[in-house]
């Protein structure tokens, strides 16, 4: 160790000596230095020499990175450093290098670089601190994504950018928040694919199976396992994912009951036999969860064997976690046959390999196999543990989901208000604007109201001015109000975007035609169209939509006020969700039962309490728009919980 610190020392003095007749570095010394960097990193990854003395090289490499001015491309070899030290397993040392290469990068505001040691550092902290690596991919992926929308380099960040979303994706599916997981997912696919670099797509299908088998969904599941497969044909990874996707096809018809066709792909992944010879672990999981599928068949005659094979194949790699598994469920076996002290044995062994490894699935199931086989107070002991770590990891799951959703409501704060902060005057230039022109349209109506009450007796004139004025202000709210506020999303998104101006000249229009009770938009054959088109407006912001059953309504049948009244109150709904509700996710179900249309509206954001739904004076105007054509409009919200809405419309 003295030794490297004296190299270190003596390489740093040399660079010193040799620069310190010109103090910047020139092109000539950075390729210098460069080259004495990258070939000791070529030596670091040399695997034909001994740990030290690749660690001893990585020493020598930092040592010289550390001359070099604080820039970005100090960074990059500081990064380039890290990767070395991962591929050794020093840890430690790949941490240190990326918090230094993350400090540099906000000293000199180097984005790219920030968001690359960020998802270093979320890599670290995956396995032991969740919430903490999720607050890295996170600030990582909000970097990406400000990249992408800046156009910038836009295929090497659409890769990275995928990366992270699938981390991010990984971390959420344990936490069992799948929705979100999937949503995650499917943009990672999508990154990918604009990237143009589909390698880590099979990834992304097979978490995506994953989810679906979680959520009982199992043909979808066996379709994402084929995907995976799809993609990684003819690359490096082909037999892998072959493999990783008929263990996880079988385990999903075992989980259906499904048992023979589960074996039939098992037996299909233990056929690759070279591959299997070379990668135990994998041979040892799918001989396993063949074992344990014919024993719950009922088909035992080959059963002990095939767990002793397994079991040996795992000892001699001393694969822990597939030994917790193994010895569980040869403790089960022998719980079946009711051998029970041969069961405990087993049973006691997974538990100390789950225990170790903090495997806490497996131990859980330890600790109920052993309530049922232990006898007195042991085995009330044992049920004990079980009902407390049960307990324990629900809490933890929903704890880790709550931290999720913390983080990512105070990163988007945070950059609401460095958007708030930049658009400010634009944004106070746009309400003077718009407060003029609402005055003056207000001015038209009222003069219009005038000369109408002019003509008419008292109590008419009451009732004809209190229904017009109702209507005027549900429409200044419900349609100016949404299309202003769309102009103005749109704006702060992209200030020199030419469409602005034919936007405004349309609401402009608009305004006009609520004067003359017209309706802005077709409500004849290509009213679907324009109701479709009005929804994917709102997903632009990375918001996505999902309708279902919407080509299955006969538009053309319905009542002209109808469709006004869905098209209003359908657009209120995704302003709302848009303006408050922080949602990524926004679920439409149409269908038309009993001659009723029933329309149901739900998303994913923080939800509202029922006195702030009542509150808002938008959607107090949806339920009286609602409520005009004799149909209903509920609302379900919860803080926290997403928000719910049902119309129901008698056709």
């Amino acid at each position: 160790m003295l030794r490297s610190f004296f190299n270190i020392i003596c390489i740093s003095l040399f660079l010193c000596l040799v620069s310190c007749d010109d103090q910047n570095q020139t092109d000539k010394d950075i390729k210098i230095i460069s080259d004495q960097i990258d070939s000791y990193i070529e030596k670091a990854n040399d695997k034909n020499r001994t740990y030290l003395q690749r660690k001893n090289s990585l020493e020598k490499a930092y040592g010289i990175c550390a001359t070099l001015d604080n820039d970005s491309f100090k960074i990059s070899r500081l990064q380039n450093i890290s990767y070395e030290y991962y591929d050794l397993k020093d840890l430690r040392s790949y941490k240190l290098m990326n918090e230094e290469a993350l400090s540099l990068a906000h000293t000199i505001e180097d984005s790219l670089n920030m968001a690359k040691s960020y998802f270093c550092l979320g890599i670290y902290y995956r396995n032991s601190k969740p919430d903490v690596a999720f607050k890295n991919f996170h600030e990582a992926e909000k970097i990406y994504a400000l990249m992408l929308k800046n156009g910038k380099n836009l295929n090497t960040i659409s890769f990275d950018y995928g990366k992270v979303l699938i981390d991010l994706a990984h971390i959420l599916r344990k936490a069992k928040d799948y929705t979100k997981s999937e949503s995650l997912t499917i943009k990672a696919i999508k990154s990918f694919e604009e990237a143009e670099n589909d390698r880590y797509i099979p990834l992304c299908y097979t978490n995506l199976g994953i989810i679906a088998k979680h959520q009982e969904q199992y043909n979808d599941a066996i379709d994402y396992y084929l995907k995976a497969i799809e993609y990684a044909k003819g690359t490096d990874k082909e037999v892998s994912q072959i493999l990783t996707s008929f263990n996880n096809i079988g385990t999903t018809y075992k989980s259906e009951k499904k048992y023979e066709k589960a074996k039939e792909y098992y037996h299909k992944g233990l056929s690759y036999t070279k591959f299997l010879s070379e990668n135990p672990k994998r041979h040892s999981r799918l001989l396993d969860n063949l074992a344990y599928v014919n024993f719950l068949s009922k088909d035992t005659t080959d059963v002990p064997d095939l767990f002793y094979k397994t079991l040996k194949i795992r000892d001699s790699i001393d694969d822990q976690s597939g030994i917790a598994t193994n010895t569980l469920h040869l403790a089960e076996y022998y719980q079946f046959i009711q051998k029970d002290s041969i069961a405990k044995l087993y049973a006691e062994r997974s538990r100390d390999a789950s225990l170790e490894l903090q495997n806490n699935e497996e131990l859980l199931q330890s600790y109920k196999l052993l309530s049922e086989i232990s006898g007195g107070n042991q085995g009330l002991e044992y049920a004990n543990k079980y009902i407390q770590l049960n307990d324990s990891l629900v809490k933890e799951e929903r704890m880790y989901r709550d931290k999720f959703a913390r983080i990512r409501f105070e990163t988007d704060q945070k950059e609401q208000q460095i958007i708030e902060v930049e658009n400010k005057n634009t944004i106070y230039l746009l309400g003077i604007l718009l407060l003029l022109t609402g005055i003056s349209f207000a001015l038209y109506f009222f003069k219009q109201r005038t000369r109408y009450l002019a003509h008419q007796n008292k109590i008419v004139q009451f009732e004809a001015s209190y229904e017009t004025e109702t209507r005027i202000s549900k429409q200044l709210h419900d349609e100016l109000g949404n299309d202003i506020f769309q102009v103005m999303m749109q704006y702060q998104n992209d200030p020199h975007d030419s469409q602005i101006k034919d936007k405004l000249n349309t609401t402009y229009l608009k305004a006009r035609d609520i004067s003359r009770e017209n309706n802005e938009f077709e409500t004849g054959e290509t009213y679907p169209e324009e109701l479709n088109n009005m929804l994917k407006n709102y997903t632009q912001n990375g918001i996505q939509l999902i309708a279902i059953g919407f080509d299955r309504i006969d538009w053309d049948e319905m009542d002209k006020t109808i469709k006004i009244t869905v098209y209003r109150v359908l657009q209120e709904l995704m302003t709302n969700m848009q303006k408050h509700s922080q949602a990524s996710l926004v679920k439409l179900r149409f269908s038309n039962p009993n001659d009723t249309l029933t329309i149901s509206y739900s998303d994913n954001g923080v939800g509202v309490t029922e006195e702030h739904v009542q509150s808002k004076n938008g959607l107090r105007n949806t339920e009286n728009r609602i409520r005009a054509i004799r149909g209903t409009l509920i609302f379900d919200s919860e803080k926290g919980k997403g928000f719910k809405a049902e119309i129901q419309i008698p056709n």
